[in-house]
C-alpha cells in the first residue's frame, strides 16, 4: 500500500494539525504539506504516526483491512505496519511517486517548485542561507535549502544529489549569496551550472568586503560575476530585506 495514500485515508486533517502542533511545527497547508511537514522535518516514521493514533482508531484500521483485531496496541501498530509496508521491499518509500486517490501520478516532494533556490557556500554562507529561508517563508515565498530540505538519511547518498539538482530545475530563481570562497567550492560550481544549462533567473546578492569581480570556472564556461547585477549586503536582516523588496 501507498505510504500517503494510508496516511490521507486514516488521518483527518485536524488530526495532522494536532500531530504538527505536538512537535511545534506550523500547521497551515494542504494534507498532503501536512504529512510531508511529518515526514521530512518531523522525522516521523510510519510508526510514529501508527503511534499517535489511539487505540480504537487501529482497531478499526485492523477491521478495515482483515487484519487481527486482539491484543496490545503495540501488536496491533505491528499488524499493521507489516500490511501496509508489505511491498516496501522493491521500492523505496522516501522516493516512489506519490498516487492521489483520481490515480493521477504527481511529483514526490523533492521535486516540487519552489520560488527560490539558494545556493551558498557552506562554511561562510549557512547563517545568511538559513535566516533568508525562514524570512522568506514568514512571507509565503517557497525556498529550497539544501541542509533543511533533504532529509538527512539521503547525506552522502545519490539521492541527496538527485534532491539537489532536481529542486535547481524546479525552482523559479536561482539566488546565490557571494561570501568569501564560493570560487572554489565544487558543489556550488555543480549548483551554478545546472542553472544556467536549465536557464534560471539569477539573483545574485554580495557580502559588502567582497570584491565585485569573482570568476567562477564551470564544467563548460568561465563566469565572471561582475557581468551580473550584484546586490550588496552587510548582514542577516539586510540581505533578508534586499531580497524581499525584489519579491
Amino acid at each position: 500500500m501507498n505510504f500517503r495514500k494510508f496516511i490521507r485515508t486514516w488521518f483527518y486533517k485536524k488530526e495532522l494539525k494536532d500531530a504538527l502542533y505536538s512537535v511545534d511545527l506550523k500547521v497551515s497547508g494542504t494534507v498532503d504539506e501536512l504529512i510531508d511537514r511529518l515526514r521530512f522535518e518531523a522525522k516521523w516514521s510510519l510508526h510514529d504516526f501508527l503511534d499517535f493514533m489511539n487505540n480504537e482508531d487501529l482497531k478499526e484500521v485492523c477491521r478495515y483491512h482483515d487484519l487481527i483485531v486482539g491484543g496490545r496496541k503495540e501488536d496491533r501498530m505491528k499488524r499493521i505496519y507489516e500490511f501496509v509496508t508489505a511491498d516496501w521491499k522493491k521500492h523505496d518509500w522516501e522516493r516512489e511517486e506519490m498516487i492521489q486517490e483520481s490515480g493521477e501520478v504527481t511529483e514526490p516532494y523533492w521535486a516540487r517548485c519552489y520560488e527560490v533556490f539558494i545556493a551558498y557556500r557552506r562554511d561562510t554562507g549557512l547563517d545568511f542561507a538559513k535566516h533568508l529561508k525562514s524570512g522568506l517563508e514568514r512571507e509565503n515565498i517557497s525556498v529550497f535549502l539544501d541542509i533543511i530540505d533533504i532529509p538527512k538519511e539521503f547525506k552522502g547518498k545519490q539521492t541527496w544529489m538527485e534532491t539537489r539538482n532536481k529542486s535547481i530545475k524546479k525552482s523559479k530563481k536561482f539566488l546565490l549569496i557571494m561570501t568569501n570562497g564560493i570560487e572554489t567550492s565544487r558543489e556550488l560550481k555543480k549548483e551554478i551550472q545546472i542553472a544556467r544549462d536549465n536557464n534560471k533567473t539569477f539573483l545574485v546578492y554580495r557580502y559588502h568586503t567582497l570584491s565585485p569581480q569573482i570568476t567562477i570556472v564551470l564544467e563548460r564556461e568561465r563566469m565572471n560575476l561582475n557581468d551580473f547585477q550584484q546586490i550588496s549586503f552587510d548582514g542577516k536582516e539586510d540581505l533578508l530585506r534586499k531580497v524581499l523588496s525584489a519579491f
